[in-house]
């Protein structure tokens, strides 16, 4: 019997399996993916966050972060970065950036089409208002706020929709999120 001889068709899906396993390796290197073989199934694993799961998290203003996306982004760096690097491509704009000559908390940052404010409740001094001025009538209202610390932690956040041109969230003023837009050296990015 004579092999069958392969056409350009068999090579080129060769190649996109192989590059798809090379980005998952690279993307969750973690996360048991190298290791099939592995005889005790409770020593591998749970691939429970995949490239899959935060492509859409990046891209997708109603996807939410999940306890499971948030553990596996807080744990690997690799992915922070990747998802990262996710979302700058589609955030549209670029991050909203600290007050010129900002050194230890900051209260605003600006971009070209938001501006946010920081601003402690009156009523209650545990929370904190975060106020996103949309940039005239032509600025789309965002769906998603996303603060990034490629060392750290990644978190989204789902925003309301604007009233008279602002967007307005009320947070714990002790949360990760907040510490994180009062850092400088934060990247944060509406969607």
């Amino acid at each position: 019997m004579k092999p069958t001889p392969r056409g350009p068709s068999d090579n080129a899906l060769a190649e996109a399996v192989f590059v798809a396993l090379e980005t998952l390796d690279r993307v969750a290197p973690d996360l048991g993916w190298g290791n099939p073989g592995c005889a005790d199934e409770d020593a591998r694993p749970a691939p429970a966050v995949g490239f899959d799961d935060v492509y859409r998290l990046a891209t997708d203003p109603d996807a939410v972060m999940d306890e499971a996306l948030r553990r596996g982004l807080d744990a690997n760096p690799r992915l922070r970065r990747d998802f990262h690097h996710l979302v700058e491509r589609n955030a549209g704009s670029e991050p909203l950036l600290a007050a010129a000559a900002s050194s230890g908390t900051i209260t605003t940052r600006h971009g070209t089409s938001f501006r946010m404010t920081l601003r402690e409740s009156r009523a209650d001094r545990s929370q904190v208002y975060v106020l996103i001025r949309l940039a005239g009538k032509a600025a789309m209202a965002p769906r998603a706020l996303f603060v990034i610390d490629d060392d750290a932690a990644c978190r989204k956040v789902a925003l309301p929709m604007p009233l008279d041109g602002t967007v307005q969230l009320l947070l714990d003023a002790d949360s990760d999120i907040v510490a994180a837009l009062r850092d400088p050296a934060t990247e944060v990015f509406v969607q």
